[in-house]
């Protein structure tokens, strides 16, 4: 490595002859050389007042230096403070900026900025589930209820109450004492005393035809039972009555009696059950009569000027205790 300092010339070495400087050396080192030996001899210099000496030029290349090095070195200072010093501003957290991104809300979806419209409503679809409407089931028709063990809604009891229906066309069952079963209406009815008291079904009848049916009877004690066509469904209406009387069930008879004061105006002489008794209704727009099969008793003709009328089965509990149990079968109804 070069030890040279910088801004020297390097020296060149000597030889044994004298040095010679030629040109102008005032106020200059004078140089004497013999030998090996050099001697430096500067002359005494006279300042004169007013006269200075001559500024040499800056060296351009050292000053640039000089001021790269000092800018690299006032740079690590202020790096190192900004590091150290407290009142140096932070860096930003990166558990901050994670945090604020991961946790934060999803960015809502196309789908979220959608407008609700009718059509994209559930409907209960539950749950919006579409709720249940009420089919409304005809009512069985008459002549064809019995069968299917059914009471149709076509019936109405007597005296009028408000009766459950079952949802196909029939009624829940018993009404009063009546029940359907195996293609009979079947009746029981029974208690220990009390007063006279009257129950059965009425149904609408149509302008003209005729109705037939079969009476079986298992009791008949203290207790009518009652059978007839009305204007309306009232059993004490201008209309036709047939009874068979409380008594022997076996052997009886079929009258006919005024719906309104129950006094016996006609009837059958003992008659025996056997598989019943048959017992037919006629009707047109201004009448009705009665008769009892085959062709052993027909009423007189009753006037009923109304299209409209009904056909009722019942039963008369007389004062006291009574018990009734029996069935109406083979109903057949033609217009």
């Amino acid at each position: 490595m070069n030890s040279q300092k910088p801004g020297t010339k390097k020296r060149e070495p000597f030889s044994e002859e004298t040095l010679d400087v030629d040109g102008n050396v005032k106020d200059s080192v004078v140089i004497n050389g013999n030998g090996n030996t050099v001697h430096f001899d500067r002359q005494k210099k006279t300042r004169k007042r007013g006269v200075g000496k001559k500024p040499q030029k800056p060296n351009g290349t050292i000053i640039a230096a000089w001021i790269g090095f000092t800018a690299i070195i006032f740079g690590a200072v202020i790096t190192g403070a900004m590091g150290w010093f407290p009142f140096a501003p932070a860096a930003p957290s990166p558990t901050a900026f994670v945090t604020q991104t991961e946790t934060s809300s999803p960015t809502p979806t196309d789908t979220a900025t959608f407008e609700p419209t009718l059509t994209s409503i559930p409907v209960d679809t539950a749950t919006a589930t579409s709720l249940p409407t009420a089919t409304l089931v005809p009512p069985v028709a008459v002549g064809e209820d019995w069968s299917q063990g059914c009471i149709s809604q076509l019936w109405q009891a007597y005296p009028p109450v408000e009766l459950d229906a079952k949802g196909d066309g029939c009624w829940w069952e018993p009404v009063y004492a009546f029940s359907a079963d195996k293609g009979n209406l079947y009746f029981l009815s029974e208690r220990d005393g009390g007063d006279a008291e009257l129950y059965g079904l009425f149904m609408p009848l149509p302008e003209s035809g005729s109705v037939t049916f079969t009476i079986r009877l298992e009791s008949l004690e203290n207790a009518d039972l009652l059978m007839g066509v009305f204007p309306e469904p009232n059993v004490e209406s201008d209309g036709l009555l047939m009874v068979i009387p409380n008594g022997n069930v076996e052997r009886n008879v079929v009258l006919q009696k005024d719906p309104k004061t129950y006094v016996t105006k006609q009837g059958t002489v003992a008659l025996y059950q056997g598989d019943g008794y048959s017992l037919s209704f006629t009707f047109t727009t201004l009448s009705v009569t009665s008769k009892v099969n085959p062709n052993i008793f027909v009423t007189n003709q009753v006037s009923i000027k109304k299209p409209q009328k009904w056909l009722f089965l019942g039963y008369k509990g007389l004062r006291g205790a009574y018990r009734i149990e029996g069935s109406f079968l083979n109903f057949v109804i033609k217009e």
